[in-house]
């Protein structure tokens, strides 16, 4: 079976989303701790936004240079 070019897409869609909200549920787990790490959950606050806003471009397939410099 042929997969269409949108099936593709959602795919690469839905694989930013799980490491977007992986890294969003780490930044939520070390605030929730007794002794906060707040560096370490901003980092991977901003990781998640980062691959939330990914997911969102290659959606509308508008393309963004690899880096960690959006």
């Amino acid at each position: 079976m042929t997969r269409t070019r949108e099936q593709v897409i959602w795919d690469f869609v839905q694989d930013w989303l799980r490491k977007a909200e992986g890294d969003f549920a780490a930044a939520e787990h070390l605030l929730g701790l007794a002794q906060q790490d707040c560096f370490t959950a901003a980092f991977h606050a901003q990781q998640a936004a980062e691959k939330f806003l990914k997911a969102l471009l290659v959606r509308h397939q508008i393309p963004f240079p690899k880096t960690h410099d959006i």
